[in-house]
């Protein structure tokens, strides 16, 4: 049985509406980050409309009615070619489309100016009542999907917010209670840094020393997992098993790009950026990840001007959230930050996996 109020669930539909007082908003999103079932039944609300996105929509055409008309006219036309005598339907489509919407006098008969409504039949009455329906909903479709779509974006960025926000804080206590250290998971510089999922002793992914925090129970694995990143898989299993893997078991169990450690000190405090959402330059074979591991090497990838344009994928290309040092989240709509681009290794154009920041102030966040 949920512990959660009525007033506690309400919090949530309206942050994930967007709808009500910008106070109840953000108490919603409070909540949300702060208790897990409360963020369980967000999850759940996002799952099971998911499906919605789906649904494509296109803009109302200005003269749906006139169209209406026009194919019904079409079709009383040819009723009366094959029948050789203008048909009633003809007629009164005739007379409809002169009163209703002025349009030029067809060809075709007429009947006399003025028709009583109750000599109409009862399938026309229908058949213009159904039209402005169908109007009226492509009409409201039209305008509401955008909308939509737009509140679940920023639906999606916000809890991709609130998961790096609670591994920021999994990061600082499991910092404290270790001396800072993350040793056991540090690359030695020249090692692969993409091969997440790899399970031997010696660390070949950047994701290895934050996989310490899930497998040690600081922070669960499905928060490694943003909403936007279509094809992620959220990580569940149990403790016993955790305890015996090395690493994320997929590259699909992680969502996120990590600043590349190897034997620079990772700065828990401060404005260095140590996560953001997924890089895009490694998109391509991060899903072909267990091809490249086979040969020890991805494809080499040469930088070109798109590459050095695009932004994660994770939120439509729009930007990424970054996790600070501080423990602080933003969203960031460019890749540079301080200069620097967050997803390359200065002056380098050619990638193949085992590339090392330049100094302390390169930051580059894999795979």
């Amino acid at each position: 049985m949920s512990r959660l109020s009525p007033e506690q669930k309400q919090l949530i539909l309206d942050f994930y509406f967007r709808c009500g007082e910008e106070e109840e908003i953000n108490k919603g999103r409070d909540l949300i980050a702060s208790d897990t079932e409360a963020a369980h039944l967000y999850s759940r609300l996002e799952d099971t409309l998911t499906e919605l996105d789906s649904v494509k929509y296109e803009p109302c055409p200005e003269n749906l009615a006139e169209l209406t008309i026009a194919r019904l006219k079409l079709a009383a036309r040819a009723q009366k070619q094959s029948a050789g005598h203008p048909s009633r339907l003809a007629e009164l489509l005739d007379q409809e489309s002169r009163k209703n919407f002025k349009l030029p006098d067809s060809s075709a008969p007429s009947l006399p100016s003025r028709v009583p409504v109750s000599d109409k039949p009862n399938f026309l009455r229908v058949g213009f009542e159904i039209a402005a329906m169908a109007a009226s909903i492509v009409l409201i479709s039209g305008l509401l999907m955008p909308a939509f779509s737009t509140m679940r974006a920023h639906s999606r960025q916000v809890a991709c917010q609130a998961n790096l926000g609670r591994i920021g804080t999994a990061m600082t206590t499991y910092a404290n209670d270790n001396d800072g250290a993350f040793a056991s998971a540090r690359l030695q510089p020249g090692d692969p840094w993409w091969m997440v999922g790899d399970q031997s002793e010696r660390p070949r992914s950047s994701t290895r020393y934050v996989w310490q925090l899930v497998r040690q129970g600081y922070v669960r694995g499905e928060d490694f997992v943003c909403r936007g990143h279509r094809g992620a898989v959220p990580l569940h299993y149990d403790p016993v098993s955790m305890s015996c893997m090395q690493d994320f078991a997929s590259p699909q169990n992680v969502s996120y790009s990590v600043m590349l450690v190897g034997n620079r000190k990772i700065g828990i405090v401060g404005r260095q950026i140590l996560m953001s959402d997924m890089n895009p330059i490694f998109v391509r074979f991060r899903e072909q990840s267990d091809f490249y591991r086979n040969r020890d090497e991805f494809e080499k990838i040469l930088l070109n001007e798109n590459l050095k344009k695009m932004l994660s994928p994770n939120h439509r290309q729009k930007g990424q959230n970054a996790l600070f040092g501080d423990g602080s989240v933003e969203f960031l709509t460019v890749r540079q930050y301080r200069g620097d681009d967050i997803f390359t290794v200065r002056g380098v154009e050619e990638y193949r996996g085992r590339e090392v920041p330049v100094d302390e102030n390169d930051i580059f966040l894999v795979p």
